[in-house]
């Protein structure tokens, strides 16, 4: 589980390696992706630094898609930044809904398993990932940077 997680914080930099056509913008999103990846390995699913991570990869959203000449390259980054806050915004609920100490009589209405939320939206991310790829090319780093991250946010829903 660790070990996905690290590539997630290598497939975070990875674009940023051998490229100088991104703007500031797009690489602080994607020094900010890298950290919180490496918090997550370091940290795991801890509630507290979930919440900081959401709060920055939200931030770094807004911020990389203010960049209105480069929305080409901001787009596939803004996509990962977002898919990585929502399956973080998940995590509390998908450790709680897995507690079988929690009563029946507890719950309220009926609802679908996080896990399965989560498990749809990493396969939408990717679905995303690959028609971002066809339709407008970001490059192959680009792309494996964001399977990679993908992979790395794999072991949430287990």
């Amino acid at each position: 589980m660790t070990v996905l997680m690290a590539l997630g914080a290598v497939g975070a930099v990875l674009p940023l390696i051998g490229r100088r056509s991104h703007t500031g913008r797009v690489r602080w999103a994607h020094l900010c992706m890298g950290t919180v990846m490496a918090a997550m390995v370091v940290f795991g699913t801890d509630p507290a630094v979930a919440l900081i991570s959401i709060l920055a990869l939200v931030a770094a959203a807004v911020h990389v898609t203010a960049d209105r000449p480069n929305t080409a390259r901001a787009i596939p980054c803004a996509v990962d930044l977002t898919c990585m806050g929502v399956l973080l915004m998940l995590l509390p609920s998908m450790h709680s809904h897995a507690d079988p100490q929690v009563s029946i009589r507890h719950q309220h209405g009926v609802g679908a398993d996080p896990r399965i939320v989560a498990a749809l939206l990493l396969m939408v991310w990717m679905a995303v990932t690959i028609h971002l790829l066809r339709t407008n090319p970001p490059g192959r780093q680009v792309t494996a940077g964001s399977a990679l991250m993908i992979l790395g946010m794999a072991p949430m829903i287990l």
